[in-house]
């Protein structure tokens, strides 16, 4: 199918790697030319090549730390804005703010994870949101959590940012869909990611079980049997960003394999 985003423009959040890196490609596959956001430089340009070297699309690298709300201007939208001039496709995807139960966190915890989260989302929104606006068409794709769906006792943070962030574009959705934008929401499920292992290794050091142990304890109760690959939400990604999802907005969709246990 013919998603009809070919030379458009995308700027990707956390994509050197993991979920964002996926997205990334699935948009390239597509013929939409990418701007790769991320802080380590070598896997950065690593990710950059790759890309490059399958797809037939413009790659731009940019090493940035989109928690530092101070340089999202200057960093990212101005290099973005030189050299595509415009951004159609706005992919949020950030790493998990620090596990712990409420009781574990500290203040500074809060206030970290209130940028890295929430704060720089709503400042790219700010400068994104009125280019869209002018291009009488945008496509917004937040990659959240399950936890806004379902709690979580030892991800807090999550549970309480990510939530906000989820009814932020709801609220905005309406709105923005008479323009012709879109924004909507994907929830991972169990994807074996680097803030899988994370997690993993969190709970190891807790309770002493191997991580190993902690894996295989975790696969045996997912419904679809194995951890998902980072390219099926990629797809998703792809769908959303296209001409035929134009109707489709302020969702929160889960891709979990069966995870949640809820019915909305």
């Amino acid at each position: 199918m013919d998603y009809q985003i070919k030379n458009r423009f995308a700027l990707i959040g956390g994509a050197s790697k993991g979920l964002g890196k996926a997205c990334a490609f699935s948009l390239a596959k597509e013929g939409v030319n990418v701007a790769i956001c991320a802080r380590n430089k070598e896997t950065l340009y690593k990710t950059a090549d790759e890309i490059k070297s399958k797809c037939d699309v413009i790659v731009l690298p940019i090493i940035a730390d989109l928690s530092d709300v101070n340089n999202i201007k200057k960093n990212v939208i101005k290099v973005v804005q030189s050299e595509f001039e415009t951004v159609d496709i706005l992919i949020v995807n950030s790493g998990g703010p620090k596990p712990g139960t409420f009781f574990d966190l500290s203040e500074d915890d809060w206030n970290i994870s209130y940028n890295s989260i929430l704060n720089y989302v709503i400042k790219l929104y700010g400068y994104i949101i009125p280019i869209m606006k002018q291009n009488k068409w945008g496509r917004i794709i937040n990659i959240t959590s399950l936890s806004v769906k379902e709690p979580a006792e030892p991800l807090v943070l999550s549970n309480v940012l990510r939530t906000a962030l989820v009814s932020l574009s709801k609220t905005i959705s309406r709105d923005l869909i008479k323009h012709n934008i879109t924004i909507n929401n994907v929830c991972p499920g169990a994807f074996k990611t680097d803030r899988a292992i994370e997690l993993m290794n969190e709970r190891s050091k807790k309770t002493g079980e191997s991580v190993e142990d902690i894996e295989l304890q975790a696969v045996e109760n997912l419904p679809l049997g194995r951890y998902q690959d980072p390219s099926e939400l990629g797809a998703l990604v792809a769908f959303l960003s296209s001409q035929q999802a134009c109707g489709l907005t302020g969702t929160t969709i889960q891709i979990d394999g069966g995870l949640y246990k809820g019915i909305f």
